[in-house]
């Protein structure tokens, strides 16, 4: 069965068009939601794989640590879906690239078939309780300013004297928010799309919660697996910093499966992995 890409991209469309070609085999479909942001739509072509857009009219403008981060995952589960099924959906972003050639990656895959996969990101219970709990305002034009923060942290404390949580009944679970999953998985989320719309519109970075939390809480037997090998990235405060020439040898030693950010001002490098992912074709 097919691969389904789902593809988040807002700029370094140049990168985008090398992802694409590099997801270019008739196993694959790709689904891509540009930024309502941009004004041009970059022209991206396959010879092999199915390539399909997301509509102006279904476009989302994305804002960090905001609710339309969730409702972008579910625009390209919806499209995606209806072109379905598809063994695997990976949700990844438009500066990541792969790492293995298409033939090790759909090997991979097959082996654990029914296995749900995750990047783990370390947290603090803490966290998790302020990010999914609590009413989070103003996260549509977040701001690190220091008036900003204050303003927040100071409707957080509210809500903790008053014993406010509006999410009680989930105990929540962190993970980046690129993810593999599979078709049941998939059809499940779509199922409990309006659930999870109510329960998600005021979190914080919502979309790193969730996936695994819903499944988590949903009673079914999912076999989940959380592995730094699904993505390599190197972090940079709360933020994935762009890779350069030195994190080659160090990216394919951790035999992940996906990289990113990937840059064109690291033109070098992304000629290497290029070179690398075909070799193993």
């Amino acid at each position: 069965m097919k691969h389904a890409y789902l593809i988040i991209a807002h700029h370094e469309f140049a990168i985008l068009q090398e992802l694409v070609s590099a997801l270019d085999d008739n196993r694959n479909a790709i689904f891509i939601h540009i930024d309502r942001k941009v004004r041009v739509i970059p022209e991206l072509k396959t010879e092999k794989a199915e390539l399909h857009f997301v509509p102006d009219a279904d476009r989302i403008d994305i804002r960090w640590g905001h609710f339309s981060q969730i409702e972008t995952e579910f625009v390209l589960f919806t499209l995606a879906h209806k072109y379905g099924p598809y063994s695997y959906y990976h949700v990844i972003s438009g500066v990541t690239l792969p790492l293995k050639g298409q033939d090790e990656i759909h090997g991979l895959f097959a082996v654990g078939s029914d296995i749900q996969y995750f990047v783990p990101i370390g947290h603090a219970d803490s966290e998790l309780e302020e990010k999914g709990n609590m009413i989070n305002l103003g996260m549509r034009n977040f701001s690190k300013s220091r008036s900003a923060q204050i303003w927040r942290q100071q409707l957080i404390r509210i809500q903790r004297m008053l014993g406010i949580r509006v999410n009680s009944d989930r105990r929540f679970v962190k993970a980046a928010n690129w993810v593999s999953i599979t078709q049941e998985a998939v059809d499940y989320l779509l199922e409990a799309k309006q659930k999870i719309f109510k329960k998600y519109r005021f979190t914080m970075c919502g979309d790193e919660l969730f996936i695994p939390t819903e499944l988590n809480h949903s009673n079914r037997n999912w076999t989940c697996m959380y592995s730094d090998e699904l993505l390599y990235q190197e972090m940079n405060g709360s933020n994935a910093r762009e890779l350069t020439l030195q994190d080659f040898e160090a990216m394919v030693a951790s035999q992940a499966i996906f990289a990113r950010k990937f840059s064109v001002k690291e033109d070098e490098l992304v000629k290497m992995v290029l070179k690398k992912i075909k070799g193993s074709t």
